[in-house]
């Protein structure tokens, strides 16, 4: 017989569930291996007289599952060097070691599976008055790890339990997007499917590699916690005829100042190291994105789908010291690197065609910071505040000393330049002017109490009368 390794599942190892296909493999195999002796269909084998071997002793050998699958896979090539091989678990589809077989094949020895009834079949077919559709996403419990994503709408099947301390570690990935009180299905060889609330799934006895938990899939409105696809489901039903008669109305531009807003909400909690806030405050930003996508997709524009593959696409093409083969190790060559390809994007040449990246419907302080970084990278781009300042104090002293009309493009000048000291100073004149602001309110608002307890008002003081006030409690607030 040709070399190779046909892969076959057994199921429960109910030998009545074992098609013709398969049990012919098992009756004709040349060498049979088991991924464990601690299966029902053994007592099969040893009646049938068909001899096998077993992988129980690599267990002991492997310090992690990861390891175990590339063992048995070297095995199992290394056997069916000599002839064929016929591979037999509960599961195809679920059991790593078939997939680490599969990356691991050699030109000479093909792998190839025989379907049968798996883990996935008995399961849900125990299962089905608690289906709510089709859609079921199956996953062996030691997959379960963070870049594994899961989406609760899903009807998810997680396999081989194994034991209690898998089935904690279960409980705890689940416990990130629902509740303890969840209930979920607990599945076991033989038995009816028992029903359970989430945080009770590791306190059950006679858990083995044979049992698996079924979380049926569930719509945002029967959970407290959500993922992405929650959002656009609740942004589609808000802009939906039978939604929200405001949200229905909105456009790109009407959304224009909440996006702003948003933005600066967001800053504001940076600001005051408000972490908590900042999460709340980066949910209503990321409603604002998922809201013109809407939109977007109302009029045929782009879709929430095309968002999300436009930046992706963009970080990877612009991190080519990460996901390509460029040697950059600091900061200032990856920043350097990003300007270049984004120069080969926009096709543009020169340092003022690369002007036109920077949008000018930006608030005034960041478009000339983003202006002045452009430049930033000639010869001619001021790096030292001294020179700035001079040139400030002359025109301040040339607007101090005019006379006739005073030149309307003055003031603008001056804010071109204090914009220019921001750029030289590494700070954001945007963020510090907002904070500017927010102290002066702060200090208005500690004034007026001092200025009420002098029996006086605030709006009938001259300025240099405030000014004393507020030199006053300059020391009182942050």
């Amino acid at each position: 017989m040709n070399s190779g390794i046909i892969v076959v599942s057994v199921g429960s190892g109910d030998p009545e569930l074992l098609n013709v296909k398969t049990v012919r493999a098992l009756q004709e195999s040349e060498t049979l291996v088991l991924r464990t002796g601690k299966h029902p269909l053994v007592s099969w084998l040893q009646e049938k007289c068909i001899s096998f071997s077993t992988l129980d002793s690599l267990y002991d050998e492997c310090e992690d599952f990861d390891r175990l699958n590339l063992r048995i896979a070297e095995h199992l090539v290394s056997l069916a060097e000599n002839g064929r091989v016929v591979y037999a678990v509960p599961d195809a589809l679920t059991d790593r070691s078939v997939a680490a077989l599969c990356a691991v094949k050699t030109a000479r020895v093909s792998v190839s599976v025989i379907p049968g009834v798996s883990a996935y079949d008995r399961f849900l077919s125990a299962s089905l008055s608690s289906l709510p559709d089709a859609a079921v996403t199956v996953v062996p419990a030691a997959d379960l790890t963070e870049e594994f994503s899961y989406d609760p709408n899903r009807t998810l099947l997680v396999t081989e339990l194994d034991n209690g301390i898998l089935a904690g570690q279960v409980k705890l990935f689940l416990s990130e997007l629902l509740e303890d009180e969840h209930q979920v299905l607990l599945l076991r060889e033989g038995g009816e499917p028992l029903r359970i609330q989430l945080w009770q799934l590791d306190r059950q006895p006679g858990i083995d590699h044979s049992s698996a938990v079924l979380i049926p899939g569930s719509g945002y409105l029967e959970r407290g916690r959500f993922v992405m696809n929650d959002l656009t489901a609740i942004m589609d039903r808000l802009r939906s005829p039978s939604g929200c008669p405001w949200d229905r109305i909105q456009t790109h531009e009407s959304l224009r100042s909440y996006m702003i807003e948003e933005a600066w909400e967001c800053i504001a909690s940076i600001d005051q190291e408000d972490t908590d806030h900042l999460g709340e405050e980066l949910g209503d930003l990321l409603f604002q994105v998922v809201f013109h996508s809407s939109i977007g997709k109302a009029f045929d524009e782009f879709t929430f789908n095309d968002v999300v593959s436009s930046i992706c696409s963009k970080m990877i093409r612009r991190h080519p010291h990460v996901f390509g083969n460029r040697n950059l190790k600091d900061p200032d060559s990856v920043r350097a690197a990003w300007e270049q390809i984004k120069q080969e994007e926009n096709g543009h040449q020169t340092v003022v065609s690369g002007l036109d990246d920077v949008v000018s419907g930006l608030p005034s302080l960041k478009y000339a910071a983003k202006v002045l970084k452009k430049l930033s990278s000639t010869a001619a781009v001021r790096q030292e505040a001294g020179p700035v300042l001079d040139d400030i104090l002359r025109l301040v002293s040339a607007m101090a000393a005019g006379t006739g009309d005073p030149d309307k493009n003055a003031p603008g000048c001056l804010l071109l330049l204090c914009a220019e000291l921001c750029h030289v100073l590494g700070e954001d004149g945007e963020i510090l002017l907002h904070q500017a602001v927010d102290h002066l309110k702060s200090r208005l608002k500690t004034a007026e109490k001092a200025i009420n307890e002098d029996g006086k008002s605030l709006e009938h003081l001259t300025f240099s009368e405030l000014g004393v006030y507020l030199n006053h409690v300059e020391g009182e607030i942050e």
